[in-house]
Protein backbone atom coordinates (compact mmCIF):
# COMPACT_ATOMS: atom_id res chain seq x y z
CA UNK A 1 0.00 0.00 0.00
CA UNK A 2 1.31 3.13 -1.17
CA UNK A 3 0.78 6.36 1.09
CA UNK A 4 -0.17 9.52 -0.69
CA UNK A 5 1.92 12.14 0.53
CA UNK A 6 -0.88 15.06 -0.52
CA UNK A 7 -3.04 13.66 2.30
CA UNK A 8 -0.79 12.42 4.64
CA UNK A 9 -1.75 15.11 7.20
CA UNK A 10 -5.12 14.19 7.69
CA UNK A 11 -3.49 10.55 8.59
CA UNK A 12 -1.25 12.94 11.52
CA UNK A 13 -5.13 14.61 12.36
CA UNK A 14 -6.66 11.00 12.88
CA UNK A 15 -3.94 9.82 15.02
CA UNK A 16 -3.95 13.07 17.11
CA UNK A 17 -8.16 12.64 17.22
CA UNK A 18 -7.95 8.78 18.47
CA UNK A 19 -4.87 9.95 20.90
CA UNK A 20 -7.44 12.42 22.08
CA UNK A 21 -9.72 9.97 22.15
CA UNK A 22 -7.21 7.59 24.45
CA UNK A 23 -6.82 10.45 27.04
CA UNK A 24 -10.10 10.72 27.91
CA UNK A 25 -10.16 7.26 29.49
CA UNK A 26 -6.92 7.56 31.36
CA UNK A 27 -5.61 10.55 33.59
CA UNK A 28 -1.88 10.27 32.92
CA UNK A 29 -1.72 13.56 30.69
CA UNK A 30 0.31 10.93 28.48
CA UNK A 31 -1.72 10.57 25.49
CA UNK A 32 -3.23 14.01 25.49
CA UNK A 33 0.65 15.82 24.84
CA UNK A 34 1.14 12.84 21.84
CA UNK A 35 -2.45 13.99 20.48
CA UNK A 36 -0.63 17.67 20.98
CA UNK A 37 2.74 16.28 19.22
CA UNK A 38 0.42 15.13 16.29
CA UNK A 39 -0.08 18.34 15.52
CA UNK A 40 3.03 19.80 14.48
CA UNK A 41 4.06 16.82 11.33
CA UNK A 42 0.58 17.38 10.40
CA UNK A 43 1.12 21.35 9.39
CA UNK A 44 4.41 20.46 8.24
CA UNK A 45 3.22 17.52 5.97
CA UNK A 46 -0.19 19.87 4.93
CA UNK A 47 2.25 22.77 4.16
CA UNK A 48 5.00 20.71 2.38
CA UNK A 49 3.56 17.17 1.13
CA UNK A 50 6.65 16.29 -0.20
CA UNK A 51 8.74 16.10 3.56
CA UNK A 52 9.50 12.14 4.19
CA UNK A 53 7.20 9.86 6.55
CA UNK A 54 10.26 9.46 8.61
CA UNK A 55 11.22 12.97 8.96
CA UNK A 56 7.61 13.37 10.21
CA UNK A 57 8.11 10.59 12.47
CA UNK A 58 10.97 12.10 13.70
CA UNK A 59 9.43 15.40 14.34
CA UNK A 60 6.68 13.91 16.24
CA UNK A 61 8.83 12.01 18.49
CA UNK A 62 10.68 15.14 19.39
CA UNK A 63 7.53 17.04 19.75
CA UNK A 64 6.59 14.85 22.10
CA UNK A 65 9.07 14.80 24.99
CA UNK A 66 9.35 18.68 23.89
CA UNK A 67 5.57 18.59 25.17
CA UNK A 68 6.31 16.66 28.03
CA UNK A 69 8.92 18.61 29.49
CA UNK A 70 7.20 21.69 28.58
CA UNK A 71 4.27 20.13 31.07
CA UNK A 72 6.38 19.60 33.77
CA UNK A 73 8.16 22.20 34.08
CA UNK A 74 5.06 24.72 33.50
CA UNK A 75 2.62 23.06 35.65
CA UNK A 76 2.62 24.38 39.31
CA UNK A 77 1.62 20.71 41.35
CA UNK A 78 2.02 20.49 44.71
CA UNK A 79 4.27 17.74 45.97
CA UNK A 80 2.22 14.10 47.29
CA UNK A 81 3.70 15.11 50.64
CA UNK A 82 2.22 18.58 50.87
CA UNK A 83 -1.17 17.15 49.88
CA UNK A 84 -1.08 14.39 52.52
CA UNK A 85 -0.10 17.44 55.22
CA UNK A 86 -3.38 19.86 54.04
CA UNK A 87 -5.45 16.69 54.83
CA UNK A 88 -3.90 15.72 58.07
CA UNK A 89 -3.96 18.79 60.11
CA UNK A 90 -7.19 19.58 61.89
CA UNK A 91 -8.06 15.99 61.40
CA UNK A 92 -10.06 14.15 64.77
CA UNK A 93 -9.48 10.49 65.67
CA UNK A 94 -9.23 8.26 68.72
CA UNK A 95 -6.06 7.22 70.34
CA UNK A 96 -5.93 3.69 70.22
CA UNK A 97 -3.15 3.78 72.42
CA UNK A 98 -1.95 6.42 75.30
CA UNK A 99 0.81 8.82 73.22
CA UNK A 100 3.36 11.48 75.65
CA UNK A 101 6.16 13.34 74.32
CA UNK A 102 8.32 10.35 74.59
CA UNK A 103 6.23 7.07 73.81
CA UNK A 104 4.34 6.92 70.96
CA UNK A 105 0.57 6.16 70.57
CA UNK A 106 -1.30 4.97 68.01
CA UNK A 107 -4.05 7.21 66.55
CA UNK A 108 -6.86 6.17 64.25
CA UNK A 109 -8.98 8.31 61.98
CA UNK A 110 -12.01 9.03 61.12
CA UNK A 111 -11.24 8.74 57.12
CA UNK A 112 -7.95 7.45 56.11
CA UNK A 113 -5.55 9.49 54.49
CA UNK A 114 -3.02 8.20 52.16
CA UNK A 115 -3.99 5.03 52.56
CA UNK A 116 -4.16 4.85 56.20
CA UNK A 117 -6.49 4.72 59.16
CA UNK A 118 -3.66 4.41 62.17
CA UNK A 119 -0.57 6.32 62.60
CA UNK A 120 1.96 6.63 64.85
CA UNK A 121 1.40 9.61 66.89
CA UNK A 122 3.03 12.08 69.90
CA UNK A 123 1.86 14.90 72.13
CA UNK A 124 3.51 17.62 74.65
CA UNK A 125 1.46 16.28 77.27
CA UNK A 126 0.24 12.59 78.66
CA UNK A 127 -2.87 11.80 76.56
CA UNK A 128 -4.48 8.41 77.96
CA UNK A 129 -6.33 5.97 75.61
CA UNK A 130 -9.53 6.30 73.88
CA UNK A 131 -9.78 10.29 74.53
CA UNK A 132 -10.61 12.05 70.97
CA UNK A 133 -7.50 14.51 69.80
CA UNK A 134 -6.79 16.68 66.87
CA UNK A 135 -3.53 16.40 64.55
CA UNK A 136 -1.76 19.54 64.82
CA UNK A 137 1.44 18.78 62.87
CA UNK A 138 3.16 16.02 60.97
CA UNK A 139 6.53 15.14 62.71
CA UNK A 140 7.54 12.45 60.40
CA UNK A 141 6.55 10.21 57.48
CA UNK A 142 4.09 8.14 59.47
CA UNK A 143 4.26 10.04 62.84
CA UNK A 144 1.84 12.76 63.90
CA UNK A 145 1.66 15.30 66.78
CA UNK A 146 -1.92 15.34 68.44
CA UNK A 147 -3.28 17.21 71.18
CA UNK A 148 -6.77 17.30 73.03
CA UNK A 149 -9.92 18.21 70.67
CA UNK A 150 -10.94 21.68 71.58
CA UNK A 151 -14.75 21.80 71.89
Amino acid sequence: MLIDLQTIWLMWIVIGGILLLVELFTTTFFALWMAVAALIPAAISFFDPNVSLEFQIIIWIMAMFLCAFLWMRLSKRDTPLENIDKELIGQIGILAKKCDAQNKGVLLLQKPIDGLSQWECLSEEPIAAETRVIVTQRVGQRLLRVDYEKK
